[in-house]
């Protein structure tokens, strides 16, 4: 990553003790500035320079061993392959199969999933012994202390090519991410250098006036915390952290906070805890993270409850925080939450978000930007930012990337495709017109006058009704989940008169209506289903007191619903 380790030794410059990355460990921190950063990745650089073209794969924390690898790794042109911590080991085996990983890094604490327990259950995944070497072993005895955990050599008896099929050999790209879909195996975006600058630089300028420091920073102290910290609660294996959030903070000169994501509230793909990254938040002063929209749910709700405590808490003991606000935000129309003073940019992403969410969001003064993006267009195509912003849209398509809508209403992205998918047939439908760099995202959407895009759900998952009318679950979902008392909600009814919905409850309100939670469930539907149309209103539905979940079969590993098991599951208890 060329152009960020560039940015990094232009800040090491004129900043040399501002701290570019902070690593939280419980209540301890651990800093690195710009100046011991940069000279970190140039020795890493001339130690690891043998190392170009290589596939490398990452599988460890948010930790800092994570950020210098991908940087350093970037820098002398190996391509790096993260993967992702809740990849199951059949995954793991795959990926490792398909991007024909010669050398994966494992970070501290940390064990890969037993792959040849997948090969012996006849999953057809190659044998892959995995052999530690002296020489790989060596990078970490001689250099950084920060490289806590070891890298593993990977022999396979099988020859393979890396390719994409797409007329990408490996030197034309520098990072491949997996995504897993709603069936099968996850599928290799490759990445190039300049797709991932466009974005890094769009964002970088978009986001200047609001996240960066008004006055440089005095260099005779040590250890200079940046007032505009970025936090990461989302895994760097998730492309979108990565860039928008790792890359776009050092790109600015920011300081970027790192640390296992637990302690940030998000407990697994399904469980997040609002008071951890709210208490995070208050305590480092954190000026944006990126969020899903099940997490800003979770935050609003929690705000909410506490909100006259925490309006007690402002006049009194946290009144250092709202001088803090008042003379960060003086010269801006933006008012702080007064629990939250220090942030100023909210994105959020990888799902619908309901405009009910966002307008709880705006009544608690949260600085909240929806965004939209896929992998196979590097992460971010547009984005809601306090110079433009328009609620219910995603906001407008960045300057790298061109937005369109097909006929039959499907969003297309243009200027900063992928380089195509690793190992497979890219002629196919997933790259539409790939010779013109155009992607068929599979989203339905549109544009309005003034370029705010909007994205109103899915291709493939669009039910039509008995009755003729089009309507996106995803859409009606939403609705649902802006009712505390509903914690999933899964919408059915193609083919079929009226919608049915699965609905999953709060386990935060099961105890506070255990008396009669149906009832409690049945006024929740009705209340939404004034605000929707008759057409799309829900008229039977089940509840379910298990959770949709990966174990259970009901969520992708990225928390997607698995839509036809669900009805396949369901169908006879909703009467289909």
């Amino acid at each position: 990553m060329t152009p960020i380790y560039t940015a990094i030794c232009e800040h090491a410059r004129k900043a040399p003790k501002q701290v570019a990355i902070k690593t939280i460990e419980g209540e301890h921190t651990v800093s690195l500035t710009y100046d011991e950063l940069q000279r970190t990745l140039a020795l890493l650089h001339q130690t690891l320079h043998t190392w170009q073209g290589k596939r490398v794969a990452l599988y460890a924390h948010n930790e800092i061993d994570w950020v210098i690898l991908d940087l350093a790794l970037s820098t002398i042109g190996a391509v790096v392959v993260p993967i992702p911590l809740f990849f199951s080991a059949l995954q793991v085996a795959h990926l490792l199969q398909d991007a024909q990983i010669e050398l994966v890094y494992v970070g501290a604490g940390l064990t890969l999933p037993d792959i040849h327990d997948v090969d012996r259950v006849n999953h057809n995944v190659n044998n892959w012994v995995i052999a530690k070497t002296a020489e790989v072993d060596a990078v970490k005895l001689e250099h950084a202390a920060h490289i806590t955990g070891k890298f593993y050599q990977l022999n396979n008896d099988a020859a393979y090519t890396l390719t994409s099929q797409a007329s990408a050999t490996a030197s034309e790209f520098c990072k491949v991410t997996y995504t897993s879909g709603s069936t099968g195996m996850p599928k290799g975006v490759c990445l190039g250098q300049d797709t991932l600058m466009r974005i890094v630089k769009s964002l970088a300028e978009a986001l200047a006036d609001t996240l960066t420091d008004d006055a440089a920073n005095p260099l005779d102290i040590t250890d200079i915390t940046s007032n505009f910290g970025h936090l990461s609660v989302l895994p760097f294996a998730t492309l979108l952290e990565n860039v928008a959030g790792v890359y776009v903070s050092l790109y600015m000169g920011r300081t970027l906070v790192i640390g296992k994501i637990g302690q940030f509230g998000l407990l697994s793909n399904q469980a997040f805890d609002a008071k951890r990254l709210i208490t995070t938040v208050q305590t480092h002063r954190i000026a944006s993270v990126i969020l899903l929209p099940q997490m800003l749910k979770a935050i609003c709700e929690y705000l909410a409850a506490n909100e006259s405590r925490h309006a007690h808490t402002s006049a009194s003991s946290n009144h250092a925080h709202n001088d803090y606000a008042a003379s960060n935000y003086a010269n801006s129309n933006y008012i702080a939450n007064v629990a939250l003073p220090s942030l100023r940019f909210m994105a959020v992403g990888g799902g619908k978000v309901s405009p009910t969410l966002l307008q709880e969001a705006k009544a608690l003064n949260l600085p909240v930007y929806e965004g939209y993006g896929l992998s196979e267009c590097g992460s971010v195509v547009s984005l809601n930012t306090p110079k433009a912003k328009r609620e219910g849209s995603v906001g407008k398509p960045m300057p790298h990337a061109s937005v369109s809508i097909a006929a039959s209403g499907e969003v297309m992205v243009k200027g900063n495709a992928m380089q195509g998918y690793l190992n497979h047939d890219n002629t196919s439908e997933d790259m539409n017109n790939k010779d013109n760099g155009v992607i068929a995202t599979g989203d339905i959407g549109y544009v309005d006058n003034d370029g705010y895009l909007y994205i109103t759900g899915r291709r493939k998952n669009v039910l039509i009704s008995s009755f003729g009318r089009n309507i996106s679950p995803e859409w009606v979902e939403a609705q649902l989940l802006t009712q505390s008392i509903i914690y999933q909600a899964a919408v059915l009814g193609d083919g079929e008169p009226s919608l049915s919905a699965v609905i999953v409850a709060n386990p935060n309100e099961v105890a506070t209506n255990s008396s009669d939670l149906q009832l409690a469930i049945k006024q929740a539907i009705e209340i939404v289903n004034q605000a929707l149309p008759d057409y799309a209103r829900i008229k039977h539905w089940h509840l379910e007191k298990r959770s949709f979940s990966t174990d259970n079969g009901l969520l992708t590993d990225n928390g997607k619903l698995r839509r036809p098991r669900i009805f396949t599951t369901y169908k006879s208890a909703l009467g289909l």
